[in-house]
């Protein structure tokens, strides 16, 4: 079979026109369930959870004699450091600067871990791990059977999205277990670092735990194999060859799930042993590397001291090896406290979220984590750690517009729009020209001009989410120039084609920062692409009304009337653009007629239908998915144009590698720009594709422990290092999509209507019973929203309990939308509040008084 490596017995290929496969429901393989497998970056056996949640306390710390008085379950002991009780091991005793002294406990379940920090009067905090067992730590797919399987084709093909189809035509919604059982995971680096840090003192550890930066040492760059590399786990290993890492068998996780700190697990399933690597930069100007090295001796192993010079304090009991690298355990566990405590607090402190998909929270977290520590102070990046397109000092892909909209764009979702402003203020600032130009774009390469338009809509949106409106107005210093630029390219197209011409009135400019030339940036350089109009119409519709609702707040009257002038620019464009696309798609071939595909450009009007090039497909058609035109059948004809073509597989784009330089053959998904998809997907009423691009992303795109996420990820089973060495640059925006996804998928607001939808591609089984989800805290342009949605427990998922509270009343034509997706795929009955419309309940502005909470019972 030609295209994607599936092996379907019996299966058919599932050729659609108009909305395309990736709307099919109810084929004849639905009542074949999907393969699964568990997800043991979260997994929990029974009694598992009860274990690791264990209330423990501490009734003496003895500092001088490493020693504790510990009691869990009714058992009283003492404990020396090195000990353990219960499953317990104390790990080390942590001397505060305030007299205070904190005990460090650890217990491990199958999968997972937990670090417990008590004083003898209270826990102070609970830290999740997700190594646990290291015998347990295997390949993903190392022993399942699956029907379906995916793997590199020998040479790739344009075909159909079969193994989409086959998620979304079973009846089960899209998920880790199902899409993930489908083929390998992608191997990234783990990053160690911290706010702020950048690239230069962050660290990237390998699937074995080693660093890929060489020791620091003068002789480094001419004899790197004389002084190796900065930190080796063999080095606290007796008989180190017996560890040896064998490709697959690395759990790499995050810390915590979303500390920028590495915890990575290896086992050697042949000699039985393994060890955890857990790495943490010291606090302070000096960030050094610190790390814990848990190693199982192997059986006919008796302990003995190896690397002298390298650990200490190693204790060993239970076959276990305990060392320390570059710091004592007191100064480690400290580090490591007080880096869980101020991530914690970041969100915890603006924003709380719980689902019944940890996992999938983790993902979200770690994206801002990432690209924050990635970001040198204020100074902005595209690279997470080093790599690429690392620039010092700023230049180039540093100040690529895109992943700064993106970075600002993310952290006002979660409610970290203040703490994101200086950042966003400092790119204004640094970053763009007195002329309102870009200075990435003065550069090697041109971006589109759409950007603005971008940073128009972030502007609006941390006003709507803070009011704080001498922020906006410092803000509005550099927006003015940006908006009389590219203004001045609308100006050029109206004086210079009639109206009769769809070249009139548009925005000329680069589509694509790699199509850009700065040698060659004039209005004929380019097409005349409608997503680059689309955008400066979206920031400007944006931007006018953020302006008047200042001034109206504000009684500021100059406000309000510069508001009312950008808000009839925006109307204006809105009427040219309406005009040139009835021209354009008007002057369409018969088979795009046909097919129902909507152009790019002015011109684009005589392409075959699967002709799709690599930077369409991921860029222009997501670019304008994120403007939000608001005609839902425009938007639809780009997804029709990329199955048609036969770019798509599990919901994400694709691109064949040799599109851009590669191997022919290489499948690539250029996920950086997948919020487009995204975008486009929660849009729909079938909540179901933005799902499958969600999860396909985070099991093939992107390390499912370690969050790396690259540029272009070839799919499936890649690692840093294969192919282009932009390929595997991990960078800001891709790892962001799991961010902004679930908030959208939490709580989306409509861009033209004041309608906000709660839940709304929730899955079926976060419905079932006793699952709760939970918010609290969530910014919209209509006050903060907090809601919880609670199944019962004695209903087998038919009963649900909604409580919602604002601290806005609603305007009076305001509407927040409840969507509920009964686990049995069947419908809402009856809610005691608001409207049943399908899965959902509207609720009208009356029924939300104040700050009251509103409960609602559905069934």
């Amino acid at each position: 079979m030609k295209g994607l490596a599936l092996m379907l017995p019996g299966a058919s290929v599932f050729p659609r026109v108009g909305l395309g496969s990736f709307l099919a429901r109810g084929s004849a393989s639905a009542s074949q369930p999907l393969d699964r497998i568990a997800n043991e970056f979260t997994l929990l056996l029974p009694g598992e959870k009860e274990m690791l949640d264990q209330p423990v306390h501490v009734t003496r710390i003895a500092l001088e004699l490493a020693s504790i008085d510990f009691e869990v379950g009714g058992v009283s002991k003492t404990l020396k450091v090195g000990e353990t009780a219960e499953g317990w091991k104390l790990l080390t005793i942590i001397p505060l600067s305030n007299g205070a002294q904190v005990a460090v406990l650890e217990k491990h379940a199958t999968h997972q871990g937990v670090v417990v920090f008590l004083t003898t009067q209270r826990e102070l905090t609970r830290m999740p791990k997700q190594v646990g067992d290291l015998s347990k730590i295997k390949p993903r797919l190392a022993d399942a059977p699956h029907e379906a399987k995916f793997k590199r084709p020998k040479h790739m093909h344009p075909a159909p999205d079969q193994l989409g189809d086959l998620i979304l035509s079973s009846n089960e919604d899209p998920c880790y277990e199902n899409v993930a059982a489908l083929g390998p995971e992608y191997a990234g680096w783990t990053l160690v670092s911290d706010d702020g840090v950048g690239p230069i003192k962050s660290l990237w550890l390998e699937a074995d735990g080693s660093s890929r930066e060489l020791a620091d040492s003068p002789i480094a760059s001419w004899a790197p194999d004389a002084t190796g590399k900065r930190f080796q786990p063999s080095w606290f290993l007796p008989n180190a060859y017996l560890y040896a890492y064998k490709a697959g068998f690395s759990k790499r996780t995050m810390l915590g799930g979303f500390l920028p700190a590495a915890d990575i697990g290896v086992w050697n399933a042949e000699n039985k042993v393994g060890y955890e690597v857990i790495m943490v930069l010291s606090a302070g100007p000096e960030r050094k590397p610190m790390a814990r090295i848990r190693a199982t001796l192997p059986a006919d192993q008796q302990p003995a001291s190896h690397a002298e010079g390298h650990a200490t304090d190693a204790h060993f009991g239970d076959g276990i090896i305990d060392k320390y690298w570059n710091c004592t355990p007191e100064e480690f566990w400290n580090t490591t406290l007080g880096l869980w405590q101020r991530w914690s607090s970041l969100f915890d402190q603006q924003i709380r979220v719980e689902i019944p998909d940890p996992w999938l929270l983790q993902a979200a977290k770690a994206g801002i984590v990432l690209t924050r520590c990635s970001y040198r102070g204020l100074e902005p990046t595209y690279q997470i750690g080093e790599g690429s397109y690392t620039k010092i000092p700023e230049q180039s892909h540093a100040l690529f517009p895109v992943a700064h909209y993106e970075f600002v764009w993310a952290q006002q979702l979660w409610n970290l729009s203040r703490e994101v402003e200086p950042h966003f203020q400092n790119y204004l600032t640094r970053y763009v020209l007195p002329n309102g130009n870009f200075l990435y774009n003065t550069q090697d390469q041109v971006e589109a001009p759409l950007n603005a338009g971008v940073f128009l809509q972030n502007s609006a949106r941390a006003y709507d989410y803070t009011g704080d409106v001498e922020t906006l107005r410092q803000r509005l210093r550099v927006l003015r120039p940006m908006i009389e630029f590219v203004m001045a390219r609308r100006r050029y197209t109206k004086r210079v084609f009639p109206a009769s011409d769809p070249r009139h009135g548009l925005i000329w400019g680069s589509g694509e920062a790699d199509n850009g030339d700065t040698s060659n940036d004039t209005p004929d350089s380019h097409l005349y692409y409608y997503q680059n109009a689309a955008w400066i119409w979206r920031g400007l519709k944006e931007h006018g009304r953020c302006l008047q609702r200042a001034g109206t707040d504000h009684s500021d009257k100059e406000l309000s009337d510069e508001g009312s002038r950008v808000s009839e620019e925006a109307a204006q464009l809105r009427i040219d653009v309406e005009r040139s696309l009835r021209t354009t798609l008007d002057s369409r071939n018969p088979a795009m007629k046909q097919a129902g595909i909507t152009p790019f450009s002015a011109f684009d009007t005589t392409r075959e239908p699967t002709d799709l090039l690599g930077y369409e497909n991921h860029r222009y058609m997501a670019d304008w998915w994120t403007a939000d035109w608001g005609d839902q059948d425009l938007d639809l004809g780009h997804q029709r144009h990329r199955i048609l073509a036969g770019r798509q597989v599990l919901g994400m784009n694709v691109c064949i590698a040799s599109d851009y330089g590669a191997n022919s053959g290489t499948l690539m998904t250029a996920n950086f720009m997948e919020h487009g998809t995204l975008a486009q997907r929660i849009r729909l009423d079938d909540y179901r594709p933005f799902l499958l691009t969600l999860y396909g992303n985070l099991c093939y795109a992107m390390d499912c422990g370690s969050r790396y996420a690259p540029e272009d990820a070839l799919i499936p089973g890649s690692y840093p290092g294969e192919g282009d060495q932009g390929f595997w640059s991990a960078v800001v925006n891709s790892e962001l999509q799991p961010t902004m996804a679930l908030r959208w998928l939490l709580c989306y607001e409509e861009n033209d209507q004041d309608v906000v939808h709660l839940q709304k591609a929730a899955p079926k089984h976060w419905f079932g019973a006793g699952q709760r989800i939970a918010v609290e805290n969530c910014p919209t342009r209509f006050g903060a929203i907090s809601w919880t949605c609670e199944a019962d427990s004695d209903h087998v998922g038919k009963g649900w309990t909604v409580k919602l509270a604002m601290t806005k009343t609603l305007e009076s034509t305001a509407q927040i939308v409840i969507h509920v997706h009964p686990p049995d795929g069947g419908s809402l009955r009856t809610a005691s509040t608001g409207e049943i419309r399908g899965n959902s309940i509207v609720i009208p502005a009356s029924a939300i008084v104040g700050s009251s909470p509103l409960s609602i019972l559905v069934s």
